[in-house]
């Protein structure tokens, strides 16, 4: 099985088209999606109708649970928050039902795929040190975990209690042990590299590799200003972070 999974969209249609695009070109059997289709960017009612006409199988972020009316918008910082708020007013109510009834946590025999982590899912802890992944392996009943949250790609590896972590691709998944993968952003990555990100599994290979795909960024930023959100979120968009 051949699987594209990508995670934290917000809105960036530019991205997603391009992502897209790259997957297909890797015949993929299954799209799966970490969560996040809103917040920041200036599209999030044309990145759902992707999300459906697609079929991808998709959990919740927590910004998708903000404009669903399942979390306080207090949560959020400033830049986060007026975005939401913009989002909310763009969104039908069957927009705010879809993503009010997507899961938390899915899984089948392959893998498992989580917006932040397994560990009180609702709650959205980020993880990023070795302590926070191994909240999460410890659920972990698959031999890969797939998750987003943080915008920043990389893998926590367990081998017996020993947990360490890498930014090496492409990787060979080894029996002894279990993976927990952050997939990186599709548009909006935190990582230094402005590029979306997505990551190609094949569970037949025990193959995985996070890829990344330029796209016309400048389009997506000249969106978010003419949209009236907040600059910085253009801005951030050239520099990866």
């Amino acid at each position: 099985m051949r699987y594209g999974i990508f995670s934290d969209v917000h809105s960036n249609l530019e991205a997603l088209e391009a992502i897209l695009d790259a997957i297909e070109a890797e015949r993929v059997d299954q799209l799966l999606c970490a969560g996040d289709w809103v917040g920041y960017g200036a599209d999030p009612t044309a990145c759902l109708a992707i999300l459906r006409q697609r079929g991808v199988l998709s959990v919740c972020g927590n910004h998708d649970a903000a404009v669903a009316g399942q979390m306080d918008l207090d949560w959020f910082n400033p830049y986060a928050r007026a975005a939401l708020e913009w989002t909310s007013t763009q969104l039908s109510e069957g927009d705010r039902s879809y993503l009010r009834n997507l899961p938390l946590v899915w899984t089948d025999a392959r893998l498992t795929l989580v917006h932040s982590s397994l560990h009180e899912p609702r709650e959205f802890h980020y993880i990023l040190n070795l302590s926070d992944a191994q909240a999460s392996l410890r659920l972990q009943t698959t031999p890969v975990l797939f998750v987003g949250h943080t915008h920043s790609p990389g893998i926590f590896v367990q081998e017996g209690e020993r947990v360490s972590f890498q930014r090496i691709w492409p990787l060979r998944i080894e029996p002894q042990r279990r993976y927990l993968v952050n997939v990186g952003s599709v548009g909006q990555p935190r990582d230094g590299d402005p590029r979306a990100a997505w990551c190609l599994y094949d569970s037949e290979e025990k193959a995985l590799e996070v890829r990344r795909v330029p796209y016309p960024m400048e389009r997506a930023q000249s969106k978010i200003q003419q949209a009236g959100l907040p600059g910085f979120l253009a801005d951030r968009l050239a520099i990866g972070y």
